[in-house]
């Protein structure tokens, strides 16, 4: 098992290197992005409502791209920000749910910017840089700058800052939950996991945490821990399996009361009482694997993630 697991996460980290790539050498393909235009005193301007719009920043002198979806908006009206990072291989497809969410952004007055990760990266680096290497700011760099630059552009609520990540992504949420927890309020992940022992996670500001996981996962084991394959993410070291890491964050963020409710289909556990009004929350779908599920709970996935997001400020 532990193999298959090995096997299948090379394929998710080095597919990234293949996507956008044509078998004609002589053919190369150019993505047509935008860049955003400055706003001088956003929150005295509404906004008009864009879909997947192919965005460019520039972050430590290098070119980043996100999709950026934004609600139409009154004048005055702040906006919350959800970065959304994919899984491995998955910067050229659609995020889990991305229509819903989008319209849901509508609806609730929040942006979404779906994160695109770097080209060209090794299996040993991965899509997105965990907190191992020199290198490993790079990603929490571009996060911060995507909402640098949606401020000068869009009136932007800067205590109600979020991120949600499948598998790889969702793992990179962790990164963005113990390294920027001084600006984001909230993660929500499905399918993901963290360090046992991370490098840094210091809590600076405040930081709740949902995790989805189906506890048939073949790719991200739920009960154990386990380790990197040799060459893969170098440094990262094991792996949390999902209950360890779900105590972690009940630990980390000095939670005083827990709760477990379970059936024959669903075990959903909350730590509450935490430092800074925090909470976690977890769903361990029974029969469930590695692919995103429509719904948890009777509630739709994307909902039931922005009902848990919404309750923070930071």
């Amino acid at each position: 098992m532990r193999l298959v697991r090995s096997l299948l996460l090379v394929s998710l980290l080095i597919s990234a290197s293949l996507i956008g790539c044509i078998s004609d050498e002589s053919t190369s393909v150019v993505i047509d992005a935008e860049s955003l235009v400055e706003v001088e005193n956003p929150c005295l301007q509404g906004s008009t409502a864009i879909s997947q719009s192919m965005t460019e920043i520039t972050v430590n002198g290098e070119s980043r791209l996100f999709r950026l979806s934004a609600p139409s908006s009154d004048a005055g009206v702040e906006l919350p920000i959800i970065i959304a990072f994919h899984g491995g291989g998955g910067e050229a497809e659609d995020f889990q749910q991305q229509s819903e969410f989008d319209q849901l952004a509508e609806e609730e007055k929040f942006i979404m910017a779906y994160a695109i990760a770097q080209e060209d990266r090794t299996a040993s680096e991965g899509e997105w840089y965990l907190n191992t290497a020199a290198t490993s700011r790079d990603d929490n760099d571009f996060t911060e700058a995507i909402v640098d630059e949606l401020s000068k552009s869009y009136c932007v609520d800067q205590d109600r800052l979020y991120a949600i990540g499948y598998s790889l992504g969702s793992m990179f949420t962790y990164e963005i939950a113990c390294q920027l927890n001084q600006r984001f309020a909230a993660v929500a992940s499905f399918a993901g996991t963290m360090p046992v022992q991370p490098e840094t996670c210091d809590m600076l500001g405040s930081m709740s945490v949902l995790h989805i996981h189906g506890k048939l996962d073949y790719i991200i084991d739920y009960d154990d821990d386990w380790d990197w394959k040799d060459g893969e993410h170098e440094g990262v070291g094991t792996m949390s399996g999902v209950p360890g890491m779900i105590d972690y964050w009940g630990q980390e963020l000095a939670c005083q009361t827990s709760d477990t409710n379970s059936d024959f289909l669903l075990e959903h556990i909350t730590h509450s009482q935490c430092s800074h009004d925090a909470r976690v929350e977890h769903y361990g779908i029974e029969f469930h694997e590695h692919t995103w599920p429509d719904e948890v709970d009777g509630t739709a996935t994307y909902q039931l993630i922005w009902n848990f997001l919404s309750d923070f400020t930071n």
